[in-house]
Parts: structure tokens; sequence; C-alpha cells
């Protein structure tokens, strides 16, 4: 199972994503454990236990944390729609796991 953490701004749109994330990693037996904080509640510990990081556009929160665990901008198409299909498909390719989501 990996972790991937979403951070957004407010973090609202991070728990808009989080759960068709979950319903959609579930649904496909994808080996994805996502969490959502907002960029004020992001510490190193909390980075340092994840596998990936996503980030919505435009946060700055790469810039201290990038380091620690691989960080990765969510694509303006996937994060504009709140595709959550799309984002455990993005997730997968980003890990190099083989997504099985259809």
């Amino acid at each position: 199972m990996k972790n991937v953490l979403l951070v957004s701004g407010k973090g609202n749109c991070g728990h808009l994503f989080l759960g068709e994330a979950k319903r959609i990693a579930e649904t496909r037996k994808v080996p994805l454990k996502f969490t959502a904080v907002s960029s004020d509640d992001v510490t190193a510990e909390l980075v340092a236990e994840q596998d990936l990081v996503l980030l919505v556009p435009q946060d700055g929160e790469a810039l201290h944390i990038s380091s620690i665990a691989p960080v990765v901008e969510i694509p303006n198409d996937i994060y504009g729609w709140l595709n959550g299909e799309a984002l455990v498909k993005f997730a997968c390719h980003q890990l190099d796991q083989k997504a099985v989501v259809a």
C-alpha cells in the first residue's frame, strides 16, 4: 500500500478529491491510501510518511517539502474537473505502479 497526500491551499479541494479517489482506489483494488490536508497543516513528519505528495496547481508548498518526499503538481485538467479516476491513474503513473483503473 502506497501513501498519497493531497495538499491544497485551504484543504477544500483536497477533501473533495479525497472521497472520490478513495472510492476509485478501493473499487478498482488499487493499492493507494489517500489523505488530504491544507497547506497550513503540512509538516515534515507527515510528508516523510508519504510515498507521493500531490499539490493543487499554484500551491507553493513544494518549495519546503520537495526534499522530503516526491512532490508533483496535479495537472490542471484533472484538478479543474475534480476527476478522481484520473487522479488515481496519475498517482499510479507517478509511483510507477500498474494502474488497474479502466
